[in-house]
């Protein structure tokens, strides 16, 4: 069986102690390569009975939220670094024995927690919501979702140990199946731009976070419903000078 996801493999985790100064704006262009849905929470209806998942507007225009953005980046992140694991394990049906030995030492923080804040520590990055500057929209049935099962086979090793992190595949654009469950997708070519603000970080904390956001054009980000189905994959982009910092991360040591 062909799974539409694959694992990143888990790096050891080490405590981050490194205290850092640099703070700047990364201005942020996101094309969408798929069609991607971010739900309100609120329903459109059409013909007075077809009702569908309304995409996120302020003002009645489409926006990704910088809270989904970071999320989404902050994820990609955690994987490729030596990171604790950040899983609410009550709303979760994770086996806990299973999992690699990445808890966070008491009162040390990891490079992520450091980063994007945990419980009782701030966030030093800030990311705004992302205004469409050009963008179409659809009506699309997609297939009905499920949440993950992380106690099923495919995300054991031989040894019976997790994996690693799950992240879903690209697909090319066409292949996506279609359903019963309306949605309103923002169609591929749309564009979105934002800021994201940070401050105290140090150069290697600066260099995982472009890199993260995919500046490098090693990975492209998927955010929002439907991943599973090859929906949500966008492209980032930004000055050179902070691509080249992606780059750069491509060869630390720390």
């Amino acid at each position: 069986m062909i799974k539409p996801y694959d694992f990143v493999p888990f790096l050891k985790y080490q405590p981050y102690e490194r205290k850092g100064n640099m703070e700047g704006k990364i201005p942020i262009k996101i094309s969408t390569i798929t069609p991607i849905h971010i739900s309100s929470g609120s329903y459109g209806i059409i013909d007075n009975k077809t009702i569908y998942k309304e995409f996120v507007k302020v003002n009645d225009q489409v926006i990704i939220p910088g809270t989904s953005f970071k999320g989404c980046v902050r994820n990609i992140a955690e994987s490729i670094s030596y990171s604790c694991l950040s899983i609410d394990y009550k709303n979760s049906n994770i086996d806990k024995s299973k999992l690699p030995d990445k808890r966070e030492t008491k009162g040390k923080k990891c490079i992520i927690c450091d980063m994007f804040g945990s419980m009782g520590y701030k966030s030093k990055i800030q990311f705004s919501d992302l205004k469409a500057k050009k963008y179409k929209t659809t009506i699309k049935g997609i297939p009905r979702s499920f949440n993950p099962n992380p106690r099923s086979r495919f995300y054991f090793d031989n040894n019976g140990r997790y994996k690693g992190y799950k992240f879903y595949k690209h697909g090319i654009n066409g292949i996506q199946p279609t359903g019963k469950i309306l949605c309103e997708f923002v169609l591929p070519g749309a564009q979105f731009e934002g800021n994201i603000i940070f401050q105290n970080l140090t150069s290697e904390q600066v260099q995982l976070l472009c890199f993260s956001l995919g500046l490098s054009t090693d990975i492209n980000p998927k955010i929002g419903y439907g991943k599973q189905h090859f929906y949500g994959s966008i492209e980032v982009k930004s000055d050179s000078k902070w691509e080249e910092l992606a780059n750069q991360y491509k060869t630390i040591d720390y």
